[in-house]
């Protein structure tokens, strides 16, 4: 397959995020003026199926963008696979085995770079759609729009590529193992395989089955949530050093060694990234301690978030902390969308999940807008931007 070519690589963001708004936005108008609970009664909505469509049209879409540095690391990625030693590598849980020998197993099946692209991109969507399907099944276009916009989902499908097919492998593992009975196996196979792509993806691992185990209660996953910040405030610099001594990926070792000279180092501590957090914090207190809703599956997703984003706050500081966001991040749209598409929590259910998806994806666009038309002094990108050659 060839890359797609009637589209600049500068634009493809702006396409994307201008047809999520379009798409979040749509859906909103059809809902705001219900007072009615008919998103939890969604099941065979003609919508369904084109919730499959679009995901599948997303793949293609991102799959088959062509290899370019506006993709972040997509350059350094196509020239790891085109420069990839024939041979396969011995598995060792210490490493990122499985992604070394899926990179392998395509160069020597002859799949071209846009065709590894696109495989990846297949994974990555798969995951999300997957999780969706499993736990939203009664309204898969709501929930696959809460993944889609969300802020970090376009990013990890063209950039940290690598790190959103391990975390979109990783959902799926969690959901399985949060369903239980037969399925957890399963899970714990996903689990390993998640780790196998990106070693990082160890933590939302571990944190899903200590929700099961040790951690059950939210409350005392929000108190140490909560207590992730004062240790950060008051000792962040060292907490990240102690993280990064543990060696569950080398990168958090190298960032922290960085990150006193960085500039987000110097930005001190990400008060804008920690009130973006907060919000699925204000979910999971109001679902289950304000309205007293015990829904395991929930509690496990909310449970990992809490602990994986609490990881993410002590090391704030550190260069590409927003890669170590991610682990938390991903889970996200389900802390958000699970009680709104499954849990009866409110009379006018409709016009609430309406403003909420409204408010969500208003966020994502103005980030967006932010960035791509943004310079450091204020708006003057715009132009650049527009008849950029």
């Amino acid at each position: 397959m060839e890359s797609i070519e009637f589209l600049s690589p500068w634009y493809f963001a702006t396409a994307y995020y201008i047809l999520f708004l379009l798409l979040s936005w749509g859906t909103v108008l059809y809902y705001i003026g219900s007072s009615q609970q008919k998103i939890l009664h969604a099941e065979g909505s003609p919508m369904q199926g084109a919730a499959l469509v679009l995901t599948l049209a997303l793949i293609f879409f991102l799959g088959l963008r062509p290899v370019s540095t506006s993709f972040g690391d997509m350059r350094m990625y196509g020239h790891y696979y085109l420069n990839i030693i024939d041979g396969f590598v011995p598995i060792d849980i210490r490493k990122e085995w499985l992604w070394d020998n899926f990179s392998a197993l395509c160069k020597l099946l002859g799949v071209n770079l846009n065709e590894y692209f696109l495989l990846i991109e297949m994974g990555y969507f798969a995951g999300m759609f997957i999780c969706c399907l499993l736990l939203m099944r009664k309204n898969l276009w709501m929930a696959v729009l809460f993944f889609y916009i969300s802020f970090s989902c376009y990013s990890f499908s063209t950039n940290g590529i690598r790190n959103g097919l391990g975390c979109s492998i990783a959902l799926v593992a969690i959901c399985f193992f949060a369903i239980g009975g037969g399925k957890r196996l399963a899970g714990i196979a996903l689990m390993f395989i998640a780790m196998g792509i990106h070693r990082s993806s160890i933590l939302p691992c571990l944190a899903a089955i200590g929700s099961l185990f040790f951690i059950k209660d939210t409350k005392n996953a929000m108190r140490f949530w909560v207590a992730s910040i004062a240790i950060s405030l008051v000792a962040g610099p060292q907490v990240e050093h102690l993280i990064a001594a543990l060696g569950f990926d080398d990168r958090m070792q190298q960032y922290a060694s960085k990150g006193a000279s960085d500039e987000i180092m110097q930005s001190g501590f990400r008060w804008d990234f920690l009130v973006y957090s907060a919000f699925p914090v204000a979910m999971v207190w109001y679902v289950t301690q304000y309205r007293k809703f015990n829904d395991q599956i929930y509690n496990i997703f909310a449970n990992s978030y809490l602990l994986c984003n609490a990881f993410w706050i002590m090391v704030i500081r550190a260069e590409q902390s927003n890669r170590f966001a991610y682990l938390s991040w991903f889970l996200y749209p389900v802390v958000i969308a699970y009680p709104l598409l499954r849990m009866n929590l409110w009379k006018d259910q409709d016009r609430k999940t309406a403003l909420i998806l409204f408010l969500y994806s208003g966020f994502t666009f103005f980030m967006f807008f932010i960035f791509y038309f943004g310079t450091s002094n204020g708006f003057n990108g715009f132009d650049q931007y527009w008849w950029r050659q």
